[in-house]
């Protein structure tokens, strides 16, 4: 789905957050989002569809999961101790 970075935000224009950019899914349909708005500008988050309010801008369907882009990277391993 996110071959086409214009087509999916058109696709979520009206249905994520103002500022929010979808950057990857899930196979249920959900959205990875990236924040591009201060104070939070940079920081990722989940966008669940299952919840979607009517309002875009209510964030209660929104969860946070990093502070940006590398930790949420580094939050998909598992820190295994040898």
């Amino acid at each position: 789905m996110y071959d086409n970075l214009e087509k999916v935000i058109d696709i979520y224009e009206y249905r994520l957050p103002d500022g929010f950019i979808p950057i990857a899914d899930d196979p249920a349909g959900n959205a990875i989002c990236l924040d591009t708005k201060v104070p939070y500008m940079g920081n990722i988050y989940f966008w669940d569809h299952e919840q979607e309010p009517e309002d875009p801008d209510d964030m209660s369907n929104v969860y946070f999961l990093a502070n940006d882009i590398n930790e949420f990277i580094e939050n998909l391993y598992e820190d295994v101790e040898e």
